[in-house]
C-alpha cells in the first residue's frame, strides 16, 4: 500500500507544479510588445520574439520526447521545464533588452517543449483507463495557474511596475522547480519510442490533416490574439492592468468552452463542425477589431477569441490521435504538437511584416481572410471517415 501512496502524493504534486509552471510563463507575455514598441522595435521584430517561443518547442519537443522514453524517465525533464521556466523569467530582468527578449522568449518555449512530460508523468499515477480524464484535469491546473497569475498580476503591477511581471514569474518557475524535485517516477513499464513508430504514427492520414489545420489554427492565435491583440489595446490607451484584464477576457470563454465541448449537449455536432465554426468565430474576430473604438468592446470581442479557441485547438488536440493505435497514442500527441509548433512560429513573424508593410488594421484583415479559408479547407481536410481497427469516438 505504501508503494501507491507514495504515486498519489506525486500526483497531487505535479498538479501543482503544472499550476505554477504555466502561471510563471503567461503572467507577463501581454506585456512584451508593448515594451518591444517603447523601445523601437518594429512589428516584425516583435513577431520574431513571439515566433522564437514556438521554434524552440518545435525542434525539442520530438528529440525530449524519445529521450525521455529512451530512459524511461520523465521526471528529469519536469524539472528541466522548470528550470528553464524560472531562467525565461530572469533572462528578461538580466538583459532588458531587445536581444534580451529574443532569448528568453526562446528559452521559454525551451519550457514549454517538456510540457509533454508532464502530461505522461501524471498520466502513469494513474491507470490506463483513466488517462483521457486524469489529461482533462492537468489542463484544468494549466488554465487555472494562468488565470491565477493574471489577477495577481493586476494587483502587483500598478504597484511594482512592468518588471514585476518578470519578478513574478522568475518566482513561480523557482517555487515550481522546488516543488518538483521530491517528484516520483512510476512503477509503470512504459514502451519507448522509436523512429519507427513515428514514422508510423505520421502516415495516419487523419493525424496529418489535424497537424496541417492545427498548424493554420497556430497562425491565427499566436498572430491575432496570443500575439498583436495587445497592439491595438496599447493604441486604445490600455495600461498594464487593461492588458491583464484583456488576457483574461479571453481565458474564462476558453475554460467555459472546454467544459461545453465534453458536455453531452455538444455531441448533436460533428467535430468538423466545431472545427470550422471556431476558424468562423475567429474570422469574425479579425474583422471587429480593427473596428472597435474602445477597451470594453476589445474586451467583448476578446471572448470571441477565447471561444474561437477551444473550438479549434482543444478539438483538435483530442481528434488528431483518433486513428491512432493505444501503444502510439503518446507519439502521436508528440507529433502534432510540434507540428503545429510551425505556425506558433511563422505566423507571428509574417503578422509582424504585414503590420510594417500594411498597417494593423489591415494585417487583422488579411488574417480574417486567412482564417475563413482555413475553416473552408478544415471541413475538406476532417472528413475522413473514421478507421475500424478500434472505437474511436464520432463520426465527421
Amino acid at each position: 500500500m505504501e508503494g501507491r501512496q507514495r504515486p498519489g502524493v506525486s500526483a497531487r504534486l505535479l498538479f501543482m507544479v503544472t499550476a505554477l509552471f504555466w502561471c510563471a510563463q503567461y503572467s507577463y507575455t501581454q506585456f512584451i510588445n508593448p515594451e518591444l514598441e517603447r523601445m523601437g522595435m518594429s512589428a516584425a521584430f516583435m513577431g520574431l520574439v513571439s515566433g522564437a517561443y514556438g521554434f524552440t518547442q518545435m525542434v525539442l519537443r520530438i528529440p525530449l520526447g524519445i529521450l525521455s522514453d529512451r530512459l524511461r524517465r520523465h521526471k528529469p525533464f519536469v524539472v528541466i521545464g522548470c528550470l528553464m521556466t524560472m531562467l525565461s523569467g530572469l533572462g528578461f530582468l538580466v538583459y532588458y533588452s531587445p536581444p534580451g527578449f529574443l532569448i528568453s522568449r526562446g528559452l521559454a518555449g525551451v519550457a514549454s517543449a517538456a510540457w509533454v512530460s508532464f502530461t505522461v508523468l501524471y498520466s502513469s499515477y494513474f491507470p490506463h483507463t483513466e488517462g483521457p480524464r486524469r489529461i482533462s484535469q492537468l489542463n484544468a491546473a494549466n488554465m487555472g495557474g494562468r488565470l491565477a497569475g493574471y489577477l495577481l498580476i493586476i494587483l502587483i503591477v500598478p504597484l511594482l511596475g512592468i518588471l514585476s511581471a518578470f519578478w513574478f514569474s522568475a518566482l513561480a518557475g523557482g517555487i515550481a522547480l522546488l516543488m518538483s524535485l521530491p517528484l516520483q517516477e512510476s512503477s509503470q513499464d512504459t514502451q519507448g519510442i522509436t523512429l519507427r513508430d513515428i514514422g508510423q504514427a505520421a502516415r495516419d492520414p487523419y493525424l496529418l490533416a489535424c497537424s496541417v489545420i492545427g498548424i493554420l489554427t497556430q497562425v491565427v492565435a499566436f498572430s491575432t490574439y496570443y500575439g498583436f491583440t495587445v497592439n491595438a489595446a496599447k493604441r486604445l490607451g490600455a495600461a498594464s492592468a487593461e492588458l491583464t484584464w484583456l488576457s483574461i477576457s479571453l481565458l474564462v470563454p476558453t475554460l467555459v468552452m472546454n467544459l461545453l465541448i465534453t458536455s453531452r449537449r455538444m455531441r448533436v455536432f460533428s467535430m468538423r463542425t466545431l472545427v470550422f465554426l471556431g476558424f468562423v468565430l475567429s474570422a469574425g474576430y479579425c474583422i471587429l477589431v480593427p473596428l472597435t473604438g474602445s477597451l470594453t468592446q476589445l474586451y467583448l470581442i476578446q471572448t470571441l477569441a477565447g471561444f474561437s479557441s477551444s473550438l479549434t485547438f482543444s478539438v483538435l488536440m483530442g481528434q488528431s490521435i483518433r486513428d491512432i493505435p493505444q501503444r502510439l497514442r503518446g507519439v502521436g500527441m508528440g507529433f502534432y504538437q510540434a507540428v503545429y509548433g510551425i505556425g506558433m512560429t511563422l505566423g507571428p513573424i509574417l503578422m509582424g511584416v504585414t503590420i510594417d508593410a500594411q498597417g494593423l488594421d489591415n494585417a487583422f484583415r488579411i488574417m480574417a481572410v486567412i482564417s475563413m479559408l482555413s475553416g473552408l479547407l478544415s471541413w475538406k481536410l476532417m472528413n475522413i471517415p473514421p478507421r475500424k481497427l478500434e472505437k474511436t469516438g464520432e463520426n465527421v
